[in-house]
C-alpha cells in the first residue's frame, strides 16, 4: 500500500504472511476486536488492487480466528478446512461488522477461498460506498 498501513497486524504484501506455521494469520482476539476503523481508513485510500489485497487479508485473519490454529492460504478452500455452518456464519458476521457490507452466507460456498472472497469484498465493498447505493 501507499501509505503501508498495518491492517490485520501487518502490512499485505510482507514477509510474514506466508509463514508454514501460521502465526502471521493467527491474532490474539483483543487485537481483532473488530474494530473496522483502521480497515476502513486503510481502504479509503487504498487502489482497487490494494483494496483487494486488503480484503483478502482479513478473510484470512477472521478466519484463522475463527477456525484456530489452523493455517490458512490465499487459495485454501473454507470447507476443507473445516469450516462449518456455525463458523461460516461467525466468519460472515465478523467480515460484515469490520467491513460494513451485507455478506449473504452463501458467498462462503460461492466464493470459497480467502482470494475469491477478497475479490468479492472488493468489489462489494466499492459498490457500497461509490454512493450509487448498490449493495451485494
Amino acid at each position: 500500500m501507499n501509505a503501508h498501513t498495518k491492517v490485520n497486524n501487518h502490512t499485505p504484501g510482507d514477509s510474514t504472511e506466508a509463514q508454514g506455521d501460521g502465526s502471521a494469520m493467527q491474532t490474539e482476539k483483543s487485537e481483532t476486536a473488530l474494530d473496522g476503523a483502521a480497515l476502513h481508513q486503510a481502504l479509503a485510500i487504498a487502489t482497487a488492487e490494494e483494496r483487494e489485497d486488503i480484503l483478502r487479508e482479513t478473510v484470512r485473519t477472521q478466519l484463522a480466528d475463527v477456525l484456530a490454529p489452523t493455517t490458512v492460504d490465499d487459495d485454501s478452500n473454507f470447507l476443507e478446512n473445516g469450516l462449518t455452518s456455525l463458523t461460516a456464519l461467525e466468519l460472515t458476521r465478523n467480515l460484515m461488522t469490520l467491513t460494513d457490507v451485507e455478506i449473504p452466507l452463501v458467498a462462503i460456498l460461492e466464493y470459497p477461498t480467502p482470494t475469491q472472497l477478497g475479490h468479492y469484498l472488493a468489489e462489494a465493498y466499492a459498490a457500497v460506498n461509490s454512493g450509487d447505493g448498490a449493495t451485494a
